[in-house]
């Protein structure tokens, strides 16, 4: 009787450990998944922004030449 309750609570850790890791790692996922869009729109911005200043660069020369 002894070994059976060992190796119940031996399943019973591994299980509590497996669940923890799993949802630590689900966690981790959905964490990436939202820096990863947040640094698309961030690289989108700043390719705009880019574009406006050489728009802006670009216009005063074209002036300047007139």
């Amino acid at each position: 009787m002894l070994q059976q309750s060992k190796l119940l609570n031996s399943r019973d850790e591994w299980k509590n450990k497996a669940t923890e890791r799993a949802a630590e790692l689900r966690e981790l996922r959905k964490t990436q998944k939202r820096h990863l869009a947040k640094i698309a729109e961030l690289k989108r911005n700043n390719g705009q922004l880019e574009l406006l200043v050489e728009d802006k660069k670009t216009v005063p020369s074209s002036i300047n030449q007139h």
